[in-house]
């Protein structure tokens, strides 16, 4: 079933595997409408150099929420170690350690929105990835219509019997400013110039207005010395940038090293989640199982699938313009990418109710509760009971 929504098409997503109505509906209308809890394996050890803890947060991205942490405790940012951010609006429980700070020092800390507990002592620090997925619970407020029982009931068997497609969801890439895979394919390409133009330049019309007169200007002066003075302060990574640009306005790799490593290659990832997308899309709009593949995420060494899922991933390639070869960005060596591979689908148990919205009168609350596996989007799960306009989420 085709999405007729412009941001999905842009993102790759334009599919959904279930056939169904959309319910609408209404997401993070409260913060804690939006629950997430890190699922792990505990730390038995009873000793060592780290203590392992809960911190939960409510309406706090990660980062933000560790580095004030740091500040608070006036130690380094560096001590503290995470499996995985998590989202900003929402109510969210997620394992975290700590480097030589002491149980006592942390059950003192006091800061609105953030509680830590549950304090272990253990050997090894919590790393990236080091988890086993994630827990949700999410409220979806203001459902209006006719039976929304037997939709909802057909959309969960559906999803039982064919798998939740594992799309990257609209986090991956920005629903503001949904480019970052242009971005990544223009490095990909080899061709800077038009990167940093994308990165800089091109405003969106939900852009604050700030920020899209600077970019239009840009985009229709090249003038980095004036633009520098233009762009928000708020927009320090585009002023980094700018700043690069002003003292050598043709060293375009340059400026793009002015982003913090992580980032550059992010933007490259990006990309490759848009193809995976794209190819994701290809086998739903084919009816083929996605229940047991896997898809490239492509790098210079990836190999193609047998059968017709080599045949879709060859044609978007083609369509592209790219080749596996230009995963080796020699401009940019940093940011090469030799390929891994993903599920294209999650199995995973899907409970839901359906009451009344105590906020809206007449109308409806869907509360949904499931398991994702790391990497995977609540988003790409939520997308096929609601088929709504993503934008208006």
């Amino acid at each position: 079933m085709r999405s007729p929504y412009e941001l999905d098409r842009i993102l790759g997503m334009e599919q959904f595997i279930t056939t169904t109505p959309g319910v609408g509906g209404k997401l993070r209308i409260l913060v804690e409408d939006f629950i997430v809890e890190e699922r792990f394996e505990p730390c038995n050890d009873g000793e060592g150099e780290y203590v392992h803890f809960i911190l939960e947060k409510y309406n706090w991205d990660t980062i933000r929420a560790i580095t004030q942490l740091s500040r608070v405790l006036r130690v380094s940012l560096k001590r503290f170690g995470y499996a995985g951010t998590k989202d900003k609006r929402a109510l969210t429980r997620q394992r975290v350690s700590a480097w030589r700070i002491s149980e006592e020092e942390l059950s003192k800390v006091s800061i609105p929105g953030l509680k830590l507990y549950g304090f272990t002592r253990c050997r090894e620090r919590v790393n990236l990835g080091d988890l086993l997925g994630n827990e949700f619970t999410i409220a979806v407020r203001r459902l209006t219509g006719e039976a929304l029982e037997e939709t909802l009931a057909q959309t969960t068997e559906q999803l039982h019997e064919r798998g939740v497609p594992n799309y990257f969801g609209y986090q991956r890439f920005g629903t503001v400013r949904p480019n970052t895979h242009l971005v990544g394919k223009a490095i990909v390409q080899g061709n800077l110039e038009e990167a940093v133009m994308l990165y800089l330049a091109r405003p969106y019309p939900k852009e604050r207005s700030d920020a899209y007169e600077a970019r239009k200007f840009l985009d229709e002066t090249r003038d980095y010395r004036r633009a520098l003075e233009l762009f928000p302060s708020r927009l320090h990574y585009e002023r980094n940038m700018l700043d690069s640009l002003s003292k050598n306005p043709r060293d375009f790799a340059g400026a793009l090293r002015r982003l913090p490593k992580k980032l550059r290659r992010m933007l490259v990832h990006a990309y490759q989640s848009y193809l995976f997308n794209r190819i994701l899309s290809k086998l739903i709009e084919e009816e083929i199982d996605i229940r047991e593949r896997e898809i490239p995420l492509f790098g210079y060494d990836s190999e193609f699938s047998p059968g017709r899922q080599g045949e879709i991933e060859r044609e978007v390639l083609e369509d592209e313009g790219v080749s596996l070869e230009n995963f080796k960005i020699k401009p940019l060596p940093e940011l090469t990418m030799s390929g891994s591979k993903r599920r294209a689908a999650v199995s995973t148990e899907i409970s839901y109710s359906l009451g009344e919205d105590e906020l809206h009168a007449d109308m409806k609350k869907l509360v949904v509760r499931f398991f994702l596996p790391p990497g995977s989007y609540a988003t790409s799960l939520l997308r096929e009971y609601m088929k709504a306009d993503p934008l208006d989420y």
